[in-house]
């Protein structure tokens, strides 16, 4: 029989349209994450040593556990059971192919209620994924996967205008191409979040909660009315926080 426990530790490929989410089969006994600090400290003369504040490094998660042959007592997906060949081919494609993955922790005691629940999750990148098979436990592959934090670092696409003369040059904008509604939404739009905001467009856990929250939306599904959170937010700097309706949305972008 499988363990009940609603504390869960679940990944989705970022930016893919499937909005497949994936739960570990077995929580690992600790989940450390440290991130260092990026400070520098300097000697100015009469003054000391002084610290300069700089943004922080990435943070790095560390998971060891192991995917189980068959269920047993520990595993919490029964009911979407997999071998553990799919979660090493997970993991392994997504390190050899470069692939951005949203990595979310839903923390719930041990009667069920939730707490922490407006950690968004972050953008994480494999660095590192190792697996190993023991004696007497066949079936069973124990691993060690390692996370780091990682930023969007894309430019900006501007437009160029090619038809240039000799009395008005080439230009290039970053302006938007056509106008807009007023109150319609839109990608790249600041938006005021009141309601809930879920792990995928379906609504799936975990949640949060937006409380008045700036957001950015990121993207917007509106040819599938199966989805009752069409709408994916992230928050301000850019960390990816879920997915909302509509109607909990209001835009403070001024056009």
């Amino acid at each position: 029989m499988s363990a009940k426990n609603d504390f869960g530790l679940f990944f989705k490929r970022h930016n893919v349209a499937d909005d497949l989410v994936y739960r570990l089969p077995v929580n690992p006994e600790k989940i450390p994450v440290s991130q260092d600090s990026a400070n520098e400290e300097y000697n100015v003369l009469g003054i000391g040593p002084i610290m300069v504040p700089r943004i922080p490094n990435l943070k790095k998660v560390t998971i060891e556990s192991y995917f189980p042959g068959r269920i047993d007592r520990m595993t919490l997906t029964s009911g979407d059971f997999r071998p553990p060949e799919f979660y090493i081919n997970f993991f392994r494609s997504a390190m050899a192919n470069k692939e951005v993955l949203i990595y979310a922790v839903s923390r719930c005691y041990e009667d069920g209620a939730p707490y922490f629940v407006n950690d968004p999750g972050i953008n994480v990148l494999v660095t590192g994924f190792q697996t190993e098979e023991r004696g007497g436990e066949t079936g069973d592959f124990y691993y060690t996967l390692e996370l780091t934090e990682y930023r969007d670092y894309s430019p900006l696409t501007v437009q160029i205008q090619t038809e240039a003369t000799a009395e008005k040059p080439a230009t290039a904008t970053t302006e938007q191409t056509r106008s807009i509604p007023k109150g319609q939404l839109y990608v790249g739009m600041t938006a005021t979040l009141n309601g809930k905001y879920f792990y995928s467009s379906y609504g799936d856990k975990p949640s949060g909660s937006g409380n008045g929250r700036r957001v950015v939306v990121s993207r917007i599904i509106n040819d599938d009315n199966d989805r009752p959170y069409p709408v994916h937010v992230k928050s301000e700097s850019g960390g990816a926080l879920g997915w909302c309706k509509k109607g909990d949305l209001q835009g403070v972008d001024t056009q």
